[in-house]
């Protein structure tokens, strides 16, 4: 019988990929261990919600408005020290409600989606307040300081790239395994096409175009870009996703189409796999969960302003990887959704074939694997093993 009996995921819905991720890893468990209790905590919404909200405003706001402060907070903090007194303080954020939580839970393994709890129990672990072990796993093809703490039994990572840059500062090899950003089960398997062209009522002669707000509705210029897209000669099917973001949901809705462009406007979506499913081109930022939903059913991006920091990197990797196009500008983004449908879509059928080199539709699942050999106490990656796997999961170097 399995020793994995109760799993905590500390998580934050900053964005919405750490908190996609956790459910995905949740359902790894659920499904290879139905006995296992998994519960995903939000974790600064419930130790300290007043900071909570004032972070998230901070986030959705310098994105918007000024990323050019979110780039420089995000470099800031990316070379803090560990033991510099600005981290032990983060690291020490909700730390006694951490703490009662694992004496009430008394989970057997913690898996972090998001680099702060996963300080504050690396601090009760150098405390000797708990051994229990910490997994943490990283969301974007990124590498930064906050990430990394010494209590940390093993880090999960999307890649090579982030695996060497988590060597450079420091970790041990032993305690980092490629396997990529999970994906919920929805993106494991590709969905009915014609059926869901059906459901969307789209036809399938026509290109269509997948545009994607964030969750948030923080994709800059999204309103004037879906204006100029709508403009375009050819006959286009437009799907246009934004989030939370109900002003920007009223404002593309009243956008006025030519009749051969076909413009649907959705809100926030949980469905989201059916509109990946359907589209022949993403337009959207870089945001780890999201380009990994898109990797993994094949589906073609263009990426325009990604948030500075994470996702500059998510955009980098995956233009290196051939699965991506780099808008820089909205004239750019509108010449390349030209080339890209009409002009030459052998390049699209190029790019979803790039996508199978760099997918790993198995990530939750290997992770949910480690997770119950961390609690039985055994030996997580045999180093041999361990070099077979790494030279396996990633189709490109770097």
């Amino acid at each position: 019988m399995t020793r994995l009996s109760r799993l905590l995921i500390l998580s934050a819905s900053y964005g919405d990929g750490h908190q996609q991720a956790a459910r995905a890893v949740e359902a790894a468990v659920n499904a290879s261990s139905p006995e296992t209790d998994v519960q995903i905590l939000d974790y600064l919404r419930v130790v300290h919600p007043t900071i909570d909200w004032m972070a998230k405003h901070f986030y959705i706001q310098s994105v918007k408005y000024a990323p050019l402060l979110y780039d420089w907070f995000y470099r800031g903090t990316s070379q803090i020290p560990p033991t510099s007194l600005i981290q032990r303080q983060l690291n020490s954020l909700g730390m006694e409600d951490l703490a009662e939580t694992l004496a009430t839970y008394r989970p057997d393994a913690v898996l972090a989606t998001f680099p702060t709890p996963a300080g504050v129990l690396s601090a009760l672990k150098q405390q000797g307040r708990t051994t229990v072990p910490l997994t943490t796993l990283v969301t974007d093809h990124a590498v930064h300081s906050q990430w990394i703490h010494a209590g940390t039994d093993l880090y999960f990572v999307p890649s090579h790239y982030v695996r060497e840059g988590l060597i450079a500062r420091g970790t041990p090899p032993g305690a980092i395994e490629v396997t990529g950003i999970p994906v919920r089960p929805s993106f494991q398997v590709m969905p009915n096409r014609p059926q869901l062209l059906a459901k969307y009522g789209l036809d399938e002669r026509v290109p269509t175009l997948l545009v994607m707000g964030g969750a948030y509705g923080v994709l800059g210029d999204i309103g004037i870009l879906c204006e100029e897209i709508a403009r375009c000669s050819e006959r286009l099917q437009l799907l246009v996703v934004t989030g939370r973001n109900d002003r920007l949901l009223q404002q593309v809705s009243m956008i006025e189409t030519e009749p051969h462009i076909h413009m649907q406007v959705f809100g926030f979506v949980r469905e989201i796999h059916e509109l990946m499913a359907v589209s022949d081109l993403m337009l959207t930022k870089a945001g780890g969960l999201t380009v990994s939903e898109a990797v993994a059913l094949q589906l073609p991006m263009l990426l325009y302003r990604p948030i500075p920091g994470q996702e500059i990197q998510n955009s980098a990797y995956l233009v290196k990887s051939g699965v991506a196009r780099w808008a820089k500008s909205r004239d750019e983004v509108v010449e390349q959704v030209r080339q890209l449908l009409f002009n030459s879509p052998e390049t699209l059928e190029i790019m979803r074939k790039k996508a199978l080199s760099i997918r790993r539709l198995d990530a939750a699942a290997v992770i949910a694997d480690r997770l119950q050999a961390l609690a039985r106490g055994n030996t997580v990656y045999p180093s041999s093993h361990y070099a077979t796997v790494t030279a396996k999961s990633s189709g490109v170097a770097h």
